[in-house]
């Protein structure tokens, strides 16, 4: 519930949303980049489904579902389960306390303290969470999560306790 309340939480969205429960949204508006912009985190929360025909219809029953297997995330601080579904990161928290908690979680079970990696290996270990792998890899340095060369050839786990 966490994330249907924080996709409707920006009101661009919310406008966006009830748009696509009135039936309101003309197929050339849906394409807009001011659509598209919102739409993946509509549809990341299953508030909203592209049809087969490339409609877009609201799903009132998400509103009545039990988190299932799929939206629960073992191992994920129960602060920022609303940022993940079907095992995703959805959105980086702006709160830099919350972005802070999240990054320590994915460093701690993403990245062994004993390994060096490459650039490319720190993108596919952030990839397999969200796309933006530049912006996840460059958060992590400057929390000193991740300690990067000063030639950018490698990075590894900061040795410290994030507890």
């Amino acid at each position: 519930m966490d994330q249907l309340h924080a996709a409707l939480a920006d009101p661009e969205r919310l406008r966006l949303y009830a748009r696509i429960v009135l039936d309101d949204l003309p197929p050339r508006e849906a394409d807009s980049a001011a659509a598209r912009k919102h739409l993946g985190r509509l549809l990341a929360a299953g508030l909203v489904e592209r049809r087969p025909d490339g409609s877009l219809r609201a799903d009132p029953g998400v509103f009545r579902r039990v988190p299932g297997p799929v939206d629960t995330h073992p191992g994920v601080p129960r602060r920022l389960t609303g940022f993940f579904s079907h095992g995703r990161l959805t959105a980086i928290p702006v709160r830099p306390v919350v972005r802070h908690e999240l990054l320590v979680h994915l460093t701690d079970t993403l990245f062994d303290p004993d390994r060096v990696y490459s650039e490319g290996e720190v993108n596919d270990a952030f990839r397999t969470v969200h796309d933006d792998t530049a912006a996840l890899r460059r958060y992590c340095v400057v929390a000193g999560l991740l300690v990067r060369e000063q030639d950018g050839s490698s990075y590894r786990r900061a040795a410290l306790a994030h507890a």
